[in-house]
């Protein structure tokens, strides 16, 4: 018995009539006839009773069709099941372009050596660009700020927070302000300060700072906070940055003004990608990560 046969003998006994089961079957009529009578004679018994209009199955024909209808079923179910196994599995990150460079390189090189089998796509943006990265359906799931109240309309919908931190006043360790335990916006009116353009309470520090009438003395802007930390390794100046940034060339003392903490983590949503992101969040979960 062949697979070839119970599908033939499948589309003769569902269309009742060899004519239209060949058809369905893309066979000849008497190519489907010959299968049908060789399956019979292998089996030893008639499969269908044979008339002018159609053909009925006889009771070993009707037992005959439930096998053949699990049997074909299991075969699709195989091959669609090895064409999986045999496509590489991929996953699409985007990560918050505010989280140290190191952190996320370290969580990547450890998942892709103990999963050497996965095709993993990583994504820097800005917060803003994550969402629309979520909307367009470019990432499977984002690395990035979470909050209290997620925009509308959002894709992902599940969250799992990894860390939360604050914000420091960065300085080289020879710094004059380095011996204060705790430092406020007034000391910092004569100091050389670079802007972190990119940073997500930027609106938040502009406020403080108009509230309480200082205007800071911005030696240097960037995007970039490699570029921030080396200017501040530099000595150029001082620069706010969040807690996770350790260097051993600079030191962080805290600002009384920014009380402001923010959450880091993971976001996704539903979809056939599930279950590879599942595992990666509960691998990134076991990672330290301040």
């Amino acid at each position: 018995m062949e697979l070839q046969q119970l599908r033939l003998f499948l589309a003769a006994a569902e269309s009742e009539s060899f004519t239209r089961g060949a058809e369905r079957a893309f066979v000849s009529q008497p190519a489907l006839s010959a299968s049908i009578s060789k399956l019979e004679t292998e089996m030893d018994t008639k499969l269908f009773t044979r008339n002018k209009r159609n053909v009925v199955l006889t009771p070993a024909g009707r037992k005959l069709l439930k096998r053949a209808k699990l049997i074909i079923e299991e075969c699709s179910k195989a091959k669609e099941e090895l064409k999986r196994h045999n496509v590489q599995s991929m996953l699409r990150l985007g990560v918050v372009n505010t989280l140290p460079i190191t952190l996320v390189a370290s969580l990547i090189e450890q998942y892709r050596r103990e999963n050497p089998g996965l095709m993993l796509h990583v994504i820097d943006a800005s917060g803003a660009e994550i969402e629309k990265l979520e909307r367009d359906d470019r990432i499977d799931l984002s690395l990035t700020l979470l909050t209290s109240k997620p925009s509308v309309n959002r894709r992902f919908t599940y969250t799992k927070e990894l860390f939360g931190e604050g914000y420091v006043l960065a300085m080289t360790p020879d710094h004059h302000l380095s011996q204060s335990t705790s430092i406020s916006f007034h000391d910092l009116i004569i100091e050389p300060f670079i802007t972190r353009s990119h940073c997500e309470h930027r609106r938040l520090v502009t406020d403080i700072l108009k509230t309480q009438g200082i205007r800071l003395n911005n030696a240097y802007v960037t995007n970039q906070d490699d570029r921030a930390l080396a200017l501040v390794k530099a000595g150029i100046g001082v620069a706010i940055i969040p807690e996770c940034y350790d260097s051993a060339d600079i030191i962080t003392r805290p600002l009384q003004e920014m009380q402001n903490r923010r959450s880091i983590g993971f976001e996704w949503g539903e979809g056939d990608n599930l279950a590879e992101i599942v595992k990666f969040v509960e691998f990134a979960s076991t990672a330290r990560w301040n």
